[in-house]
């Protein structure tokens, strides 16, 4: 049985690159950082870069550890209105700015069968199923890289599985989601807002 890169194997089978996995950069780099402070961490470059990442997500009932390390990147985006003005002198928009969203995560592995070449992922690709038949939002299980985004929580999106054209023991797979924060924590951050004046109609 051949030895297995599963970093540079997971980044060809999607991307033909290898990103820094995050262990490693965590290890170097963590005494910089103040959880959940972001200021220290290169001007947020860590928003739309793809890490090799160990992920546990839990249910009510049961854990997952997604295989073999897979790239995860976040996205976020603010919703913004723009409304056009009137008159030949001026130009462009008026912007309103009225929420910024939940944080869009992309999880992208592959499952492999390292016991026999010939034979598919079976038990792997059994415990992304179960996992996506989870109809709640999965807790990440003390994770320092969601942490650092106040990533506590998740809503699994979409799941693909795509080909994976003669390697009958490798299956590619792409997960899409969503932050979620727990409507407790929403209460919290709207009494704040009350309290300080900055939230007027309560």
């Amino acid at each position: 049985m051949a030895e297995f890169d599963f970093n540079e194997l997971v980044a060809k089978a999607h991307l033909d690159y290898v990103g820094p996995p995050f262990p490693n950069w965590w290890k170097n780099n963590k005494k910089l950082l103040v959880l959940p402070n972001l200021k220290n961490v290169f001007g947020n470059t860590l928003l739309g870069k793809k890490y090799f990442l160990t992920l546990t997500l839990k249910s009510e009932n049961e854990e997952f550890t997604l295989p073999n390390e897979p790239l995860i990147s976040l996205s976020l985006v603010k919703t913004i209105v723009e409304t056009a003005t009137v008159g030949k002198y001026r130009k462009g928009t008026v912007k309103e700015y009225i929420n910024t969203e939940d944080y869009q995560i992309t999880i992208r592995g592959v499952c492999i069968n390292t016991k026999d070449d010939e034979a598919y992922p079976t038990d792997q690709v059994d415990l992304l199923n179960r996992m996506f038949d989870v109809n709640e939002a999965l807790e990440v299980v003390k994770n320092p890289f969601f942490e650092l985004f106040g990533i506590r929580k998740i809503v699994l999106k979409e799941i693909h599985f795509d080909e994976m054209m003669g390697q009958p023991n490798l299956q590619k797979y792409v997960i899409t989601a969503v932050s979620d924060q727990d409507f407790y924590a929403d209460l919290t951050e709207r009494d704040k807002a009350i309290a300080t004046g900055k939230l007027l109609n309560s």
